[in-house]
């Protein structure tokens, strides 16, 4: 049997050490919490000479040591030690831990008898009022006295605020049970701010304020003391007031009284209480289906209107017991079964068979003819229509999502996005009739919407009907005073027919149309514009038109800038713009066409770019510069990131060849930059439609895995886009499949064999070389295989082409219900036995 560990034994204090070492040992073991170790100090201390400062430190050794022991539910020993603090160092007994522990030990009486013995020693029989330790000890009792039977209070004086004030108590707490206001604050006015009782008040006016205000009601019981007489009553609405998951953690350690209380301040039913435990014991953020497998357990506790909604949550993260088995609990309906499946979908990432599911539970959803289900249905569809596989990369609607949209204003015509979707949509098709009959629908609901309205404008000026588009943008400019967007759109729409109007020879018109534009523009390349066009109201070559055509280029800041913005202006009124017509216009403006390009003229041009659209149709208004600015490329002055910006600007508007030249100035510079590489290749494939040779190939490729190197997702990400335009087409097998069974042939499509089969591969090969046919292979057959074969074949290109051409016929032939095929295996040439020469050696 083994024997318990003798403790050991604790060292005296040496008596040789001075009296402030002994002082200063003692108070380090008080600050740490040593409290035994500390009494021993102090007292060895104490008997050398009794100062106050080390009996005051006796006592809080011996106050923390028995708060220790409280904690640990020793409250007995606690009670002992605490008179014996008060027989060696003087303190008050009566302390209101020392009540504490009392009154949880039962002893009541003990605790009553000393109020009633300083009540009668005060000599009035009612205690002393101004003693504030009375009127403590009289609120540590009042939830005791509140709950004892009239016997208990036998002992008291009939003034007491004990006695006086329990009616009053009693009643606001039976008020608030039976859910009876009136009555509640009748009571609740009985107990005054004095009252031993005034905590509870406190308690049940935050409890009431918690059903209509409840940021309120947190912080009324956030002003009452966490460790007051009527904690355990205040301690649920601490629970429920937590934030988060707070709430949960704190409901968890409150009694069951307690959790009860809770529960119903949250108007949840108690049923629920085993599962708050359940998931109070799991782990800090569990995953949904861990979550719908403990609600599965405890479902059967549940109501069923709450099982239902939790199944409604919790389903579509647990597909195979929930989307899959909807009777598992609670009581879904269809609808809830069709939300559920969808949503599962959407996670999984199959939207378009998310859509079918979505569709299907608007349907009916619908169907019940509800508002609110009208409205969810509605939603239901919205929420399908703008979904990625509805939209564009460029978020532009497609036909099947606004075909939902369409449908969603049969449930509900109240959102405005909507409708601003539509007038879009039918806008970009080019039907401006189905356009303006969405625009006019949806101002019946919306007049004053300034989205609304600015569709209005754009669907106006889509048609030239300009006075149509001046009313709607005064109308949205009212609403929106800075709105810019209207007041150049319809400032340039006005330009624009300017420039019909120069074209047509009708100078008169155009001059009008430039008066109306000028109260919508006011910016310095707008003000450049409206210049311009005016000047080419003059006659040639009249001292107004070349004043015109100069004060033009000054706004637009002269140079190559000013000069790419006349002739692009040029390209949309005069019918052909060539050189000498381009010079001619620029001479015009005071452009010096002869002037040596600069670095500045360049990056002048590219932030000028950078904020333009690009030209939809004629030559470039760049083709006058272009030599110039091909020269300016072989002397690269720009440092790499200005660089990019400019590859990036001559890309955009179809500059391929500039792109390119400065690109591969920029590769040699910089080799180090896979974004050249880039824009080199992507200007030549722009230019040819494809990547044309094995080289670009090869240097993107090695882009790429740079670009992934160097963190730059972006840059990989369009790497790969480009890439994949070079993808050769897959090999559709269900059209092999239906080729022999094509009706109304006058012959029949006769079968080919696996051997047909295979010299089409080697005719391929030869023709579009190894490189083509490799890289399908292992897209094909997966890089995990394709690498298998090539380290079987152990560097036999021959014998590696064969086993890849044999997996190809298979795959077809197999797709195509032919006989197997016996695949080529790798010949290793033997060598020939002691005396045997070769086949052919006569």
């Amino acid at each position: 049997m083994s024997r318990k560990p003798s403790r050991p034994e604790r060292k005296p204090l040496s008596t040789a050490a001075g009296i402030d070492e002994q002082e200063g040992l003692a108070l380090v073991h008080l600050e740490k919490g040593r409290y035994r170790d500390a009494m021993d100090g102090f007292k060895a201390l104490l008997k050398k000479e009794r100062r106050p400062e080390w009996l005051a430190g006796l006592a809080s050794a011996y106050a923390g040591r028995a708060q220790g022991l409280a904690a640990k539910g020793m409250r007995r020993e606690a009670i002992e030690l605490w008179r014996s603090r008060t027989e060696i160092c003087g303190t008050p007994l009566w302390d209101s831990a020392y009540v504490g522990w009392m009154l949880d030990e039962g002893r009541f009486g003990d605790v009553l008898g000393y109020l009633v013995a300083r009540g009668g020693a005060s000599g009035d029989g009612a205690g002393d009022k101004s003693d504030p330790q009375i009127a403590a000890l009289e609120a540590q009792l009042a939830p005791v006295l509140l709950a004892g039977d009239d016997a208990a209070f036998a002992r008291l004086p009939a003034e007491s605020l004990l006695l006086r004030h329990r009616p009053a108590a009693q009643a606001a707490l039976a008020a608030y049970a039976q859910n009876d206001a009136a009555a509640l604050g009748t009571a609740l006015a009985g107990i005054p701010y004095r009252s031993p009782y005034r905590d509870l008040r406190a308690i049940l006016k935050a409890m009431v304020l918690w059903e209509t205000d409840r940021d309120a009601a947190c912080a009324a019981i956030s002003r009452l003391p966490p460790d007051g007489p009527f904690e355990r009553l205040a301690a649920p609405l601490r629970a429920v007031a937590g934030s988060g998951v707070e709430w949960l953690h704190r409901w968890i350690v409150l009694n069951s009284s307690q959790q009860a209380i809770a529960l119903d301040l949250l108007g949840c039913p108690q049923a629920l209480a085993p599962l708050l435990r359940a998931l109070a014991g799991t782990a800090e953020d569990p995953a949904p289906a861990a979550l719908f497998d403990l609600v599965q357990r405890h479902s059967r506790d549940l109501p069923n209107s709450l099982a239902t909604r939790i199944w409604r949550w919790l389903a579509p993260w647990a597909v195979r017991r929930g989307c899959a088995s909807p009777r598992i609990f609670g009581s879904p309906s269809p609808a809830d079964e069709e939300c559920a499946t969808a949503l599962a979908q959407e996670i999984a990432g199959d939207l378009s068979h998310a859509e079918t599911h979505w569709t299907d539970a608007a349907e009916l959803i619908a169907a019940r003819g509800e508002a609110d289900d009208r409205l969810r249905a509605a939603l239901i569809l919205r929420h399908c229509a703008l979904s990625a596989d509805n939209l564009s990369r460029n978020d532009i609607l497609g036909d099947a999502g606004a075909d939902l949209l369409t449908k969603s204003l049969e449930f509900d015509v109240y959102d405005c996005d909507t409708h601003i979707h539509l007038v879009r949509f039918w806008r970009r098709k080019g039907d401006l009739k189905k356009s303006r009959a969405r625009l006019e629908f949806g101002l019946v609901y919306f007049p004053d919407d300034v989205g609304l309205l600015a569709e209005a404008v754009e669907t106006a000026l889509a048609a030239d009907a300009f006075k149509k588009a001046a009313a709607a943008a005064r109308r949205l400019l009212a609403l929106d005073p800075l709105n810019r967007k209207v007041r150049s759109l319809v400032g340039n729409a006005h330009l624009s027919h300017a420039g019909k109007q120069i074209a047509a020879g009708r100078a008169e018109a155009a001059r009008k149309e430039i008066e109306e534009a000028a109260t919508w523009l006011d910016t310095a390349a707008e003000q450049g514009r409206m210049t311009l066009l005016q000047a080419w109201t003059e006659k040639d070559g009249s001292p107004e038109r070349l004043r015109l055509a100069g004060q033009a280029a000054s706004a637009w800041g002269g140079g190559l800038a000013a000069g790419w913005r006349l002739l692009r202006e040029a390209q949309g009124v005069f019918s052909r713009v060539g050189d000498s017509l381009a010079a001619s216009l620029q001479q015009e403006a005071g452009i010096d066409v002869a002037k040596r390009l600069t670095a500045a003229d360049i990056l002048a041009l590219t932030q000028m770019l950078d904020g333009e659209e690009p030209a939809r149709k004629g030559a470039s208004p760049l083709s006058f510069w272009r030599k110039a600015t091909m020269a300016t490329a072989s002397a690269l002055e720009h440092d790499a990131t200005t660089t990019v910006g400019i590859c990036e600007a001559f890309s955009r508007h179809g500059e391929h060849d500039l792109a390119e030249k400065f690109a591969e100035v920029a590769r040699k510079r910089w080799p180090d930059q896979p974004i050249f590489v880039y824009h080199a290749v992507a200007a030549r494939s722009a230019k040819h439609g494809f990547i044309a040779s094995d080289r670009d190939y090869d240097d993107m490729v090695r882009a790429y895995r740079q670009a992934g190197r160097n963190k730059d997702l972006r840059l990989a990400m369009r790497i790969d886009a480009l890439l994949q335009k070079e993808e050769p087409p897959e090999i559709d097998e269900s059209m092999a499949q239906d080729l022999t069974d094509l009706p109304g042939l006058p012959f029949a499509v006769p079968k080919p064999d696996s051997a047909a089969v295979r010299r089409m591969f080697e005719t391929v090969i030869q023709a579009e070389g190894e490189k083509s046919f490799l890289k399908q292979a292992r897209k094909n057959v997966g890089a995990e295989l394709f690498e298998r074969i090539e380290r079987e074949c152990a560097g036999d290109r021959a014998a590696f082409l064969r086993r890849l051409i044999d997996l190809a016929v298979e795959s077809i032939t197999a797709g195509m219900n032919m006989p197997p095929f016996s695949p080529s295996p790798i010949v290793t040439p033997k060598e020939a036995a002691n005396g045997q020469g070769s086949l052919f050696d006569e």
